[in-house]
């Protein structure tokens, strides 16, 4: 699918699969953090853009309650269907398909804006963040969230040597795309420029678990489009490699790393 946004949360080939697993290991409970981190409180009005399947609207719908109001924006029409689907168990949430750089609400529509693990994947990420800003009612609130570099979560600096040697360049510079924000300096200059002020960029410092290395490599590889990448010859390739190079992170639980991001606080 062609989209002004890339990386794996825009892939076609499951978001189903991207609810059911990715949710739990990688989202919820940074989803809780950022609400958290926001003080978010009941009534409020809240955007929450890249929404993909909706783990953060529908935490964010329980707290402000029946009179409040949750928007998602999403740029995938997959991920939105599965939002869908998920939250109508939930409380009401409005979705809408668009893009993060043309965000289709209203100005000073919203108490506050959240985006978790999506900024990194924006080809205008100030045009992005400064639409989050014009979303926001004067003095409203933003939390974000965006991945250190590799070097910081050595499981997918791992994996991506693996890939480079099983999967090819394409798959592994896929796989490397996320993690490009470098310093706490970028961060905090990326939502100056949009007009945010008392900013605050935590480095976030969690651990990432996986039951084992085979489940690792299965769900990190699960959205990367290459139909080769899937076969058991490759997906065997990739495990043997990877449990030859992570078996000091392996214990009777499964294999854990630790996993670094920035998570940027800011008012309008």
């Amino acid at each position: 699918m062609e989209s002004k946004e890339s990386g794996f949360q825009l892939m076609d080939t499951g978001p189903g699969a991207y609810e059911r697993y990715m949710t739990g290991v990688h989202c919820e409970t940074r989803a809780k953090d950022l609400l958290d981190r926001v003080h978010l409180q009941p009534k409020e009005h809240v955007l929450d853009v890249a929404c993909g399947t909706g783990i953060v609207a529908r935490q964010a719908a329980r707290r402000v309650g029946d009179l409040g109001k949750v928007v998602g924006v999403e740029l995938n029409p997959a991920m939105l269907e599965v939002a869908r689907q998920v939250s109508a168990y939930h409380e009401p949430i409005e979705y809408l398909e668009g893009d993060a750089s043309a965000l289709p609400v209203h100005d000073t529509e919203f108490d506050v804006a959240l985006c978790q693990h999506a900024i990194m994947f924006f080809p205008d990420r100030e045009a992005s963040v400064r639409e989050m800003h014009r979303a926001l009612k004067p003095n409203g609130r933003i939390a974000a969230s965006v991945f250190r570099s590799t070097e910081f979560n050595p499981a997918f600096k791992h994996l991506i040597s693996a890939l480079e040697r099983h999967g090819g360049a394409e798959a592994a510079e896929f796989m490397r795309s996320p993690f490009i924000m470098e310093s706490v300096e970028q961060m905090r200059a990326l939502f100056e420029q949009a007009g945010f002020i008392e900013i605050c960029v935590t480095n976030r410092i969690e651990t990432l678990r996986y039951p084992s290395i085979a489940h690792l490599v299965r769900y990190e590889t699960l959205n990367i489009a290459d139909p080769a990448l899937h076969t058991p010859e490759i997906q065997g390739a990739l495990i043997r490699e990877m449990t030859t190079m992570v078996a000091d992170q392996v214990d009777d639980h499964g294999v854990v790393f630790p996993a670094q991001d920035y998570v940027v606080v800011a008012r309008r």
